[in-house]
């Protein structure tokens, strides 16, 4: 997913872009950024000469957002699934109320879970810039 941005704050390799720019998203719908300017980290990994005001090109791999979708989401459904058939053998005389109710409570149990992981181990994969962008160029792409 390629985005565009500008840059804020360099701190080594690390950069602190705000998005939002005229012809910002190529294919995004997240229409936030624009309205809003969010702010991200991006890594440049190329090293290329950058400065504080350069408007730039982010891509984010697709295989590492799918993994961080899949590590998001599979554990919250496992966990529902688990307390809905745990539920079910623990109370077996208890109505299926009960059951989607244990398995909504393991499905809150599983965010929390995701969230806590991610508090004490962050994803890796950050966006990276992969070229920077004249003014020209991102008035051109709108």
């Amino acid at each position: 997913m390629l985005e565009m941005g500008r840059i804020l704050k360099i701190e080594g390799k690390i950069l602190t872009i705000q998005g939002g720019e005229l012809g910002g998203c190529f294919g995004c719908m997240n229409e936030e950024c624009r309205t809003n300017g969010k702010t991200y980290t991006a890594e440049n990994r190329k090293d290329l000469e950058l400065s504080v005001g350069n408007l730039v090109e982010i891509n984010v791999d697709a295989g590492a957002t799918a993994s961080n979708a899949a590590l998001v989401l599979l554990p919250p459904l496992v966990m529902f699934a688990l307390a809905f058939v745990l539920a079910s053998v623990l109370f077996p005389s208890s109505g299926e109320a009960l059951h989607a109710t244990l398995g909504v409570v393991g499905l809150a149990l599983g965010f929390l879970g995701v969230y806590w992981f991610r508090k004490f181990r962050p994803a890796k994969s950050v966006p990276y810039v992969t070229r920077p962008v004249s003014e020209a160029e991102s008035v051109s792409d709108d």
